[in-house]
């Protein structure tokens, strides 16, 4: 009997249950301009460097040792080109995601509120570069970026695989009110200076401890990414803080090593001002952590880019909303995170990247991994 001009292909086989699962595919419709996200997470890598460089080691180097004065000038120079750095790559950043928010249906109240604060922030930033800004600008700016971190917290709590990201980003909302009304306090000149120096230093505790809560947070979610209580990553952010603040405390005494001293000085650039009513210990600590929590969640792979930097953003901008490029930081990680929820690319490509990772064992190849003996 003749076959010609009959199929000869096999019928498909069924797919193996074990065989890998593919990722749904992302919406075809998007709003546009979400691809400025990319750089949310390299422009975070800048912060936490300035952060390092710029407020911490720069200003605390300087007469450190006999015979560093040059090497010091260079270390001081370094941290504020850093700075100059992120300056000019906040403000581009900034006016970036604020028209991406304009464009992203967003409720009218969070759209409105990202474009009022991106541009404060960006004038006042750009203003404190050439002049000395007057203290109650300072403050308003502050007060800004904190309202929008509390409306993007409020509009991404909707989302959940951006939920935990909304609880740190309100946290440190209210974190940045407190240190905000805490500077206020102490503004105001009256007979009664001594109470209300204690009255700030008590909003400014209250501050601190909702900044500890966010912190909590943050080394949980980026825990959570290997699916364990603890990651490399965590334990050795949380180990690098305690060994900081050990050597700082030490740093204090007359006979102290270079070291020391620097790390000592560093702190008291870091803590929050007003002093809060903890120990010392405890503020230090916290000054310390913030960097490195900030560190482990941008080494940290499996994490969405965008929230991550977002996270890295937020712990940069900790403790110092009145700061103007700490209100920068505050106002992109705002925006970050709210355009980051409504992005589902970024969150396929996170878990396809986990999949991968634990798919993939030691020696095993993607290829020598489907097969099958025949």
């Amino acid at each position: 009997m003749s076959t010609e001009g009959e199929s000869t292909e096999a019928p498909e086989a069924p797919r193996s249950p074990e065989a890998p699962r593919s990722a749904p595919p992302a919406p075809s419709v998007l709003p546009p301009g979400f691809d400025v996200l990319m750089f949310v997470r390299p422009l975070a890598v800048v912060a936490v460097l300035a952060m390092l460089l710029g407020r911490a080691l720069g200003p605390s180097v300087r007469g450190l040792v006999v015979g560093l004065g040059r090497t010091g000038d260079l270390i001081e120079l370094a941290g504020a080109a850093m700075s100059q750095f992120f300056l000019i790559l906040a403000i581009v950043g900034t006016l970036g995601l604020g028209l991406s928010a304009l464009r992203a249906g967003l409720p009218a109240v969070v759209r409105f509120g990202a474009v009022f604060a991106s541009g404060l922030a960006v004038i006042v930033t750009l203003l404190s570069a050439v002049s000395r800004v007057p203290a109650d600008s300072l403050v308003l700016v502050g007060g800004v970026a904190c309202a929008l971190a509390l409306l993007a917290a409020w509009d991404t709590m909707r989302t959940p695989f951006a939920r935990a990201t909304a609880v740190m980003l309100g946290l440190l909302g209210l974190g940045g009110l407190a240190r905000v009304a805490s500077v206020l306090i102490v503004m105001r000149d009256g007979v009664a200076s001594e109470s209300l120096a204690r009255i700030a230093r008590g909003v400014s505790t209250a501050g601190l401890l909702l900044d500890g809560a966010a912190m909590a947070v943050a080394v949980g979610v980026v825990a959570s990414r290997g699916k364990k209580l603890t990651s490399p990553a965590t334990l050795a952010a949380l180990a690098v803080a305690l060994f900081a603040t050990r050597q700082a405390l030490a740093g204090t005494s007359d006979e102290a090593a270079a070291v020391n001293l620097l790390l000592a000085r560093a702190a008291k650039h870091l803590v929050m001002r007003p002093e809060p009513l903890v120990s010392p210990v405890l503020a230090t600590f916290v000054a310390f952590a913030a960097p490195a929590i900030a560190i482990a969640a941008l080494s940290t792979r499996t994490l969405t880019p965008a929230l991550s930097g977002a996270i890295a953003l937020l712990l940069v901008a900790r403790g110092a909303p009145d700061v103007p490029l700490c209100a920068l930081a505050l106002v992109l990680a705002s925006l970050a995170t709210v355009l980051a929820s409504r992005d589902h690319r970024g969150l396929w490509a996170a878990i396809s990247r986990a999949e991968s990772t634990v798919e993939e064992g030691p020696g095993e190849s993607g290829e020598a991994k489907g097969a099958r003996p025949s």
